[in-house]
C-alpha cells in the first residue's frame, strides 16, 4: 500500500516529467493500464493508450511549451488534489479550432486516485472557456 507522500511524488513526477517536460513515456510508469481520465468538456478516456493519444495531441500537438504550475496540494490516503495554472502557446489544432500562435494561461483543479503506486483515476476541471477566449481575442 502506498503512503500519501509516495502518492504525491507519483503525481508530481507525472506533472514535472510529462506535462512540463514533454516525456510522454512517463505516462506508462505513473498511470495504470486500466486508468480513467475524466476531463469534463475534454472527454473521458478509459485506458492508458487512449489517454496517451490525447496527451500526445495536446502536450506536443496543440500547445508548445506547456507548463503546469502547482499552487496547492491536498493529499490524504489514496487521493491527491492539485490546484494549478496551466499555460502554453497554441501552435496546433485545439478542439476543432485552427492554431492561433497565442500564449494562454488557464486555471484548473485535478483530483487523482492512486493504487499500488500508479494513478488509476483522474478528475479534472479546467477553465476551458477562459482558454478559448484568450485564443480568440484580438
Amino acid at each position: 500500500m502506498s503512503t500519501t507522500a509516495e502518492n504525491v511524488a507519483v503525481v508530481r513526477r507525472f506533472i514535472d516529467q510529462t506535462v512540463n517536460g514533454g516525456d510522454l513515456s512517463v505516462i506508462a510508469e505513473t498511470w495504470a493500464e486500466d486508468m480513467t481520465w475524466n476531463g469534463g468538456s475534454l472527454g473521458t478516456f478509459d485506458s492508458r493508450d487512449a489517454y496517451t493519444a490525447f496527451a500526445t495531441a495536446n502536450i506536443s500537438g496543440a500547445f508548445q511549451g506547456m507548463h503546469l504550475e502547482i499552487h496547492e496540494v491536498i493529499a490524504r490516503d489514496d487521493k491527491v488534489v492539485l490546484r494549478f495554472t496551466n499555460s502554453g502557446t497554441n501552435l496546433g489544432p485545439l478542439m476543432g479550432r485552427a492554431p492561433t500562435g497565442k500564449h494562454a494561461k488557464w486555471l484548473g483543479i485535478g483530483i487523482y486516485t492512486l493504487r499500488g503506486g500508479r494513478i488509476v483515476e483522474g478528475w479534472f476541471a479546467e477553465d476551458i472557456h477562459g482558454l478559448i477566449l484568450q485564443l480568440e481575442s484580438d
